[in-house]
């Protein structure tokens, strides 16, 4: 990365370092919320009687835990794009080698691939 180049993405990598503290952050909050659920006095989970509050229970825990899901997934693209910075490649696409579109980057900082090959991983998954 030359160093016109890693100055236009400077505030990519901010952007990037911020996520990353706000998405660690918010899993820590939520693995917090878990043990407090957990060890809170009162209504413990197996003595919820009611078949709505279960379900609505259930609900919200496969929620939660969908959101940690997404939100890990996500720290672990910051992080990566954050050792493409590191490593001087952040901007080039991991599959073909190619500059990534600074349009793209700019939606999405932590965009590992350029348009043609992220289409293409995306049509081969499962």
């Amino acid at each position: 990365m030359n160093t016109s180049t890693e100055n236009s993405f400077t505030p990519l990598r901010v952007w990037l370092l911020a996520r990353e503290a706000e998405l660690v952050a918010e899993i820590g909050a939520a693995r917090e919320a878990d043990i407090e659920a957990a060890t809170a006095s009162g209504v413990a989970a197996t003595d919820v009687n009611d078949l709505e509050d279960q379900a609505s229970k259930r609900e919200r825990t496969t929620l939660q835990d969908a959101e940690v899901r997404r939100d890990r997934a996500e720290l672990s693209d910051v992080r990566a794009a954050l050792a493409r910075w590191s490593n001087g490649t952040f901007g080039t696409c991991i599959d073909c080698g190619q500059s990534i579109d600074f349009q793209r980057l700019s939606a999405t900082p932590s965009a590992a691939r350029c348009i043609a090959c992220q289409t293409l991983f995306e049509s081969s998954r499962p």
